[in-house]
């Protein structure tokens, strides 16, 4: 970028100079050509040419304006057409120029890769296969199913989750929550054992040690550093131990009922 600015100022100031000089030149031998056309006319305008024809006289008279006229305009002609002349030629010079230079440029480059010895490629190491995908087997949904049935059956959960609440006063959801409350966990009680994770009371200080089941613990608030953590239980957690659904006899595939249409005849 730099080499191209002083190239464009170095053009214009050759071409400036150059055609200034001839302009100067041009000019000098107009006026030594105007001054001996009027040293050849002048003597003839005044008293000498008294005895000369009238035309001719005429005529004299003529060419002294017309010369006249042309020193008048010489120099701003004159030097109007050289600076457009110095701005035409300098254009030309300069994209000449940057041609040239673009050109060796271009040449430059090829010959001297061609003389870099070309870098060995080393031998790519194949790209590790991708670790495929864990297959997993889809459970059966025969026990979540019974669980369902079971909380339908003892406590009405479907039932209570499925009815529109809004229609209801807070009174009457609270009645009715009680007795789902009751049938729930009589029917977790009987099939399905659970353990508390925290035996210790909500709201008081426990400890997380080092290596902790993060499946079966959760830290929430400000968790920073590592383990062990000292903080406030806010739920104890539950784990199954047992679950005691009756074994099906046959394994239903589809159109799962967890309860039975009732219609009374």
């Amino acid at each position: 970028m730099r080499a191209k600015r002083i190239w464009t100022i170095q053009s214009l100031l050759t071409c400036f100079i150059w055609n200034g000089v001839l302009v100067g030149v041009f000019f000098y031998m107009a006026l030594q050509i105007l001054a001996g056309l009027h040293l050849w006319v002048n003597p003839f305008l005044g008293t000498g040419g008294e005895n000369l024809p009238q035309e001719l006289q005429a005529s004299l008279a003529n060419m002294n304006n017309f010369l006249n006229q042309i020193q008048t305009y010489l120099a701003p002609v004159l030097f109007g057409i050289g600076g457009l002349a110095t701005l035409v030629l300098w254009l030309f010079v300069l994209f000449q120029g940057r041609g040239l230079a673009n050109r060796f440029h271009r040449e430059a480059s090829a010959a001297v890769s061609e003389q870099t010895p070309l870098k060995e490629e080393k031998p790519r190491k194949p790209a590790a296969e991708a670790p495929a995908e864990p297959q997993y087997v889809q459970a059966s949904p025969q026990a979540a199913v019974q669980m369902l049935a079971v909380l339908q059956r003892e406590g009405r959960l479907i039932d209570f989750l499925e009815e529109d609440l809004s229609q209801y006063e807070d009174a009457q959801i609270g009645a009715a929550v009680r007795n789902i409350h009751q049938g729930c966990k009589q029917a977790l009680t009987e099939y399905v054992e659970l353990n508390p994770i925290f035996k210790e009371e909500e709201g008081s200080q426990v400890s997380v040690p080092e290596g902790f089941d993060s499946k079966a613990v959760r830290l929430t608030g400000n968790v920073v550093g590592d383990p062990p953590f000292s903080g406030t239980l806010r739920h104890r957690g539950w784990r199954v131990a047992k679950v005691k659904l009756p074994q099906p006899t046959t394994e239903q595939k589809k159109d799962w009922v967890l309860a039975p249409a009732e219609v009374e005849v």
